[in-house]
């Protein structure tokens, strides 16, 4: 079984791990570092971006950008590199990694990528295999990925060694380097091109990290474009305007720029697919972007040292596209509903920075009119988006775009057009709920117990994130986002509040290996009782979703309890994500 105010012109950033792996902060100041890390192959490699292509030489050179944050409690680490994308089960590889050996927190480890198109593969396709297969013919390169891995690895090492008294700032920016690429034709058809009065998001989202005298440490850039400056004729390796733009910025200021990508689903660069850099102006990108960056800083006039953190996560559940098929290193990122349906597991991330600033993340090629509209609801003065992080799960488009087509949605798009609503919700939820209500001075622990309300439909969802995990053997597992380990002493709670009177529907979303399968497990509610068996899932790896049977219950506060029903278990007994009680007869 595997375990699994006034305007803030300041403000900070990150985060994790445990402190008792490197040495307690007493008096809790907010620390800071940064590692640049060269990741230039120095041979032909396969390029990601376009169609299968080889390398031929080298434009300019690439790199892992690493920001280390300690706010004396927690610690977190951000990681820009210059490739296109990567599945999220590479991530999840490294994730592991710096969890055993480093005692790092998958959940405040972030991994961007800039999405430049003319870097190497890195890793399995992942879910790309699946759009394009013709594109993944040849074999995965495991010894660039297993450099790339081991770079990461030592960089956020080197980091923490290096972390010192630092203030942070923040501000906003703006740009006019990208554009709409949605191109609409007399028949309302989308193509790859340029749309002058389409959907753009042309803010920079600036955060900056200072040294205790007031000297710069390093830079945070957040702007949504395409790495498609250069084109597929291109076939030199370079970070195309996001790594141009990075080198500008450090040559003016002495200190490493992180470049993350925002919502650029829909968003290309004014010059783009271009077969060579002066054709495409690629060095243009220094006065377009890297010299509105550079005034945007200049706007910082004051930063602080008084930071404080919060971290968070949740799975925004949605269906899939019918027909479409799914990756096996991508098990733990779908589910099969009760009724039939597959669902895309979206994990998203947040981290609220003091009371002021709110970052949100997401493994998608996000459409911007999304990422505006949450921005511009947002409770928080401060609202970035973190796009290309933590692995690629295709491009997540605007429900009115799916009339249109086109490659982003026809193509490249595991989703359905109610994907927009399900995401925000959700997230919006999460802004104006747990992350405003929540003080960053609480203490955090690895999952959140909290009330479970109903809702509008009736539904109560009680999840392992939500739940109370008792017992001497219980874990919650927040890289699967389950609860597992359970023996006949082990179970979870949850205090619900239950609107309507009546019989629900329980729905358990499970995973179990065949060899484990079969052990009893019992549903309490007060005098309420449902018992079954666990059934087969294939692996703890492949989590199912199946109807377990009804229970009654009753309005008012109480307390709901999962637990196994034999009292000589003493071993796995299944990984528990959530239980679903749907209301199907009313008293």
């Amino acid at each position: 079984m595997s375990l699994k105010g006034l305007k803030f012109l300041l403000s900070g950033l990150v985060i994790i791990a445990t402190q008792t792996a490197y040495g307690q902060v007493p008096d809790k100041v907010f620390r800071a570092s940064v590692v640049k890390v060269d990741i230039t192959p120095d041979e032909p490699k396969m390029l990601l971006g376009y169609a299968a292509r080889k390398s031929t030489g080298i434009n300019d050179r690439i790199y892992h950008r690493i920001v280390a944050m300690d706010d004396g409690v927690k610690q977190f680490f951000l990681v820009s590199t210059d490739i296109c994308v990567m599945s999220p089960s590479e991530y999840d590889h490294v994730a592991a990694i710096l969890q055993k050996d480093l005692g790092i927190d998958p959940e405040n480890f972030w991994w961007t990528l800039t999405h430049t198109h003319s870097a190497p593969e890195v890793g399995v396709p992942g879910l790309p295999e699946v759009f394009m297969g013709d594109r993944y013919k040849h074999d995965v390169d495991t010894a660039y990925t297993s450099l790339v891995e081991r770079s990461l690895i030592k960089g956020i090492t080197e980091a923490r060694s290096k972390l010192v008294k630092a203030k942070l700032g923040v501000g906003w920016g703006f740009s006019q380097a990208n554009i709409n690429r949605r191109a609409i034709d007399e028949n309302g058809k989308a193509s790859l091109g340029l749309n002058p009065e389409g959907a753009v998001d042309r803010k920079i989202g600036l955060i900056r990290l200072d040294k205790e005298d007031g000297s710069p440490l390093a830079l945070i850039a957040n702007y949504a474009i395409h790495g498609t400056v250069l084109g597929p004729a291109h076939t030199e390796v370079s970070g195309d305007a996001p790594g141009i733009v990075s080198e500008y910025v450090e040559q003016k200021l002495g200190v490493p720029l992180l470049f993350i990508n925002g919502a650029a689903g829909n968003l290309a660069p004014i010059y783009s697919v271009y077969p060579n850099p002066r054709a495409g102006h690629l060095s243009q990108f220094k006065v377009l972007l890297g010299d509105k960056i550079l005034s945007a800083n200049k706007e910082i006039v004051s930063s602080r040292s008084d930071i404080k953190l919060f971290t968070g996560s949740l799975i925004i559940e949605t269906p899939r596209k019918p027909n479409l098929s799914w990756p096996k290193d991508l098990s733990r990122y779908t589910q099969t509903s009760a009724n039939g349906d597959h669902m895309v597991l979206l994990p998203a991330r947040f981290l609220k920075i003091n009371e002021d600033v709110a970052i949100w993340s997401l493994p998608v090629e996000l459409f911007c009119e999304i990422s505006n509209e949450i921005r511009d609801r947002s409770p928080f003065p401060f609202t970035f988006f973190f796009g290309y992080a933590n692995g690629w799960l295709g491009y997540l488009p605007t429900e009115k775009e799916w009339k249109h087509g086109g490659y982003e949605i026809e193509t490249v798009s595991p989703y359905t057009p109610v994907v927009e609503k399900h995401l925000k919700e959700a997230v919006l939820g999460y802004l104006e709920g747990e992350m405003k209500s929540t003080p960053v001075s609480q203490p955090q622990t690895l999952n959140k117990p909290a009330i479970v309300k109903s809702e509008p439909d009736g539904m109560l969802r009680l999840t392992a994130r939500n739940g109370k995990g008792i017992g001497p053997k219980i874990k919650y597992m927040p890289e699967w986002w389950a609860f597992g380990w359970f023996t006949n002493l082990d179970r979870v709670e949850w205090d619900v509040e239950v609107d309507l009177e009546g019989e629900y529907n329980a729905e358990l979303v499970w995973s179990v290996s065949d060899e484990t399968a079969g052990n009893e497990f019992l549903l309490e509610a007060g005098k309420q009782k449902l018992t079954g068996t666990i059934d087969r899932s294939g692996s703890w790896e492949t989590f199912k979703s199946k109807n377990i049977g009804t229970i009654k219950l009753k309005p008012g506060r109480q307390k709901i309890v999962f637990r196994s029903n034999k009292p000589s278990v003493d071993a796995g007994m299944l990984d528990l994500r959530e239980i679903k009680l749907s209301l199907v007869k009313s008293k």
